[in-house]
This record gives C-alpha cells, sequence and structure tokens, in this order.
C-alpha cells in the first residue's frame, strides 16, 4: 500500500491547488466558449442545417452547464480541505497534549524507593 502523505501542509497545498484549477477553469472555458460564438452561424438554412443546429445548441448548453458546475464546486473542495488540515492539527496537537510529560517524572515511595505504578 502506497505511503499516504497527511500532513496539514498538503491539505493546504491541495486547497491552493483547486482555487488555482477554478480561476483557470473559469478562464478557460470562457475563452472556449466565446471562440464557438464567434464561428456563428457556419451550418446553413436548410433541414439538415436546422437539425445539426438544434443538438448543436443543447449540446453547447449542457456542456456550458457541465464546465460552469465543476468550476462552481472547486471553491467548496478548496474550503473542505482547508477544514480538513483544521482538523488535522487539532488532531495532532490533542495527541501530543495526551503524551507524557518529560517533566513528570515517576514518584517513588516514600517506604521502599521502587517506583508507583
Amino acid at each position: 500500500m502506497p505511503n499516504t502523505d497527511v500532513r496539514g501542509s498538503t491539505f493546504t497545498t491541495a486547497a491552493g491547488g483547486f482555487v488555482a484549477e477554478h480561476d483557470e477553469l473559469a478562464r478557460d472555458a470562457r475563452r472556449i466558449l466565446d471562440a464557438i460564438a464567434a464561428l456563428g452561424d457556419f451550418a446553413g438554412t436548410d433541414e439538415t442545417a436546422n437539425t445539426f443546429r438544434q443538438g448543436y445548441s443543447t449540446a453547447l448548453k449542457k456542456a456550458e452547464t457541465y464546465v460552469n458546475a465543476l468550476r462552481d464546486v472547486y471553491p467548496e473542495v478548496a474550503e473542505r480541505l482547508a477544514g480538513m488540515k483544521t482538523g488535522f492539527d487539532v488532531a495532532h496537537w490533542a495527541t501530543i497534549e495526551s503524551l507524557p510529560k518529560v517533566s513528570d517524572p515517576p514518584e517513588y515511595s516514600k517506604s521502599d524507593k521502587k517506583f508507583t505504578p
């Protein structure tokens, strides 16, 4: 099984990646959709062209809807990754806090000088 790096900084890095991907996806999708719109009416005017135009228009609207939905979820993923980092940090510190302290030496019983359990 591969070793999984679960340091808190890993979550922060991944969250930043999702924010960057969100921005890039929004920019690239807009550029592509604008380029498609700039093609204009290239199908013609006969019955076959009208059938194509209807299917093409429907597919283009669906593609835009799907890309926008994907784009909109990226910030939510980044936010949840940041929350995971917080949860990881809290759990990490709780574990450290529960460890025995070096400054807390074991006590000896006064009668026989043995460790008290």
